[in-house]
């Protein structure tokens, strides 16, 4: 994918002006590099400098030596996407051209090595010198695919000489997964009512809290804890109550291949393990018992998530477990026989709904 983008930056690049063969010379390159609201974290003057340099091997930038090219560059952010303006002069400050690269990538720092051997490319052969306009290059709102050269037609000028033409250059757009090499990590931490049916007997709320990582270009990983709220089942014995109360705690890690944006709502499907420790303490027998157990499941689950703003969102899960080992808890009776008053099931649902927020 870098073979190609750098062959189309190429041709974008040369197909505005005649190649023309240049010896190298000892002259020196500015650079000067603006960035606009919401691009702070962009790729900056120096570290910009730096990577041209290392692909044109050689300095480029130095106050020591007179300055054949000036580069300005603005970097924009917008609800389109991120945008780069390249506006070139020479030494004497005649107007070279301008150079646009869009993206609607996630990170700005897609636009950084595009963005190098651009500038490197036009260090190492500046065009010639065209009659600036004042739209010699708009930006367009909306990112689109480059476009051939639209020609423009001059004013008439009275002395008959022939009018120059203007050059105008479409913008180059990136793909939106080009690699974004500073893609910060995402980290986010969710409070959320749960409720289970299958795990204890009857309908079982519960909360729980969990914490997300991702990663550039990998999936991300969550890790959640939880506790369902004590549940009782009686055995239905004749006689004084008695039965069983079930306390249920558990943690659990599940990776998140799949990921849909669709505007502000985020889906995601998911897959993972839990481990619980079951308390049962039984009530009401000749001989009453308390009993811990280990429980180890599989789990694959899916949910949607709605921002509500840029740190703040809504999520609503369901998942379903697979118990490796499920509980079966009975109470003898006085003739020897064993009565089963509950059972895990072997597939357990569990509805989760809360608040995300982005840290």
């Amino acid at each position: 994918m870098k073979r190609r983008l750098s062959a189309l930056i190429c041709a974008w690049l040369f197909a505005q002006h005649p190649a023309q063969a240049k010896s190298r010379v000892s002259t020196a390159a500015r650079l000067e590099l603006s960035k606009g609201p919401g691009t702070e974290q962009c790729v900056d003057q120096q570290s910009l400098s730096r990577a041209v340099e290392a692909r044109l091997q050689r300095r480029a930038f130095r106050a020591d030596l007179p300055a054949t090219l000036h580069v300005q560059i603005a970097i924009a952010h917008s609800d389109s996407g991120w945008s780069a303006v390249l506006t070139m002069h020479d030494g004497s400050g005649a107007f070279l051209g301008r150079r646009s690269i869009v993206t609607q990538a996630v990170d700005c720092s897609a636009l950084d090595d595009s963005l190098a051997l651009v500038v490197a490319l036009l260090v190492d052969s500046p065009p010639a010198a065209v009659p600036e306009t004042e739209d010699a290059l708009p930006v367009p709102s909306t990112p689109a695919k480059a476009a051939p050269e639209t020609p423009h037609t001059a004013p008439p000028v009275s002395n008959g000489a022939k009018a120059p033409e203007r050059r105008e250059t479409a913008a180059i757009r990136l793909p939106d997964d080009t690699p974004a090499p500073r893609t910060p990590w995402r980290l986010r931490l969710a409070a959320e009512g749960s409720g289970a049916i299958g795990l204890l007997p009857g309908f079982a709320p519960g909360v729980e809290l969990g914490f997300g990582a991702k990663a550039p270009t990998l999936p991300e990983l969550r890790l959640f804890a939880g506790v369902y709220l004590q549940r009782e089942q009686q055995s239905g014995r004749p006689g004084p109550d008695s039965g069983a109360r079930f306390d249920f705690a558990y943690i659990g890690l599940a990776l998140c291949p799949f990921e849909r944006e669709f505007g502000a709502l985020e889906w995601s499907i998911c897959a993972g393990q839990s481990l619980g420790r079951l308390r049962v303490a039984s009530f009401g027998f000749d001989e009453n018992l308390t009993s811990n157990h280990l429980s180890f499941a599989l789990l694959f689950g899916t949910g949607a998530q709605l921002a509500l703003s840029p740190r703040w969102a809504l999520r609503l899960g369901i998942r379903a477990e697979l118990p490796l080992s499920r509980g079966v808890f009975s109470y003898g009776e006085s003739s020897g026989e064993q009565r089963v008053f509950f059972e895990t099931q072997p597939v357990v649902a569990v509805l989760d709904l809360g608040v995300v927020v982005h840290l």
